[in-house]
């Protein structure tokens, strides 16, 4: 990676690329969304990836601060989102904490300010909706 790894994979989501996020990432990377949905390994980061980004029209991701010591790199960010039926869901607030190695991205952790309330107890995954609109965990 020549440059920032959550630049290069924030690029690479927003073109709806799951072949080229996937190439940024070590054979072993673990990926955790907001919503608590996780993967560890290619094929399974490749498949929440690919299951996340179906929904979606559209995605874009706006870096506001970005910063690194050694392999560790966070950036906040605006996120926005258009779904498949049209519905635009803006300016969610989101954080990304990425580790990197020599193989690619080992970890990516992603925290937003819109999770479900603590006393939410179900295991199942349940889309989180507020005010009726879907609130997407990346």
């Amino acid at each position: 990676m020549s440059g920032s790894p959550i630049v290069e994979l924030l690029t690479a989501l927003d073109r709806l690329d799951v072949s080229a996020a996937i190439a940024l990432c070590a054979p072993d990377c673990r990926f955790a969304m907001a919503d608590g949905c996780h993967a560890q390994g290619r094929d399974a980061v490749q498949q929440l990836m690919t299951s996340f980004l179906a929904t979606l029209r559209s995605v874009t991701h706006e870096v506001t601060s970005e910063w690194h010591q050694g392999d560790d790199w966070i950036a906040e960010m605006v996120a926005s989102y258009e779904l498949q039926d049209w519905t635009r869901i803006e300016g969610r607030l989101r954080v990304f904490i990425v580790r990197v190695g020599p193989d690619g991205i080992r970890e990516v952790r992603v925290y937003g300010a819109n999770e479900r309330p603590l006393g939410d107890r179900s295991t199942e995954y349940v889309p989180v909706r507020l005010g009726g609109r879907l609130i997407l965990p990346l």
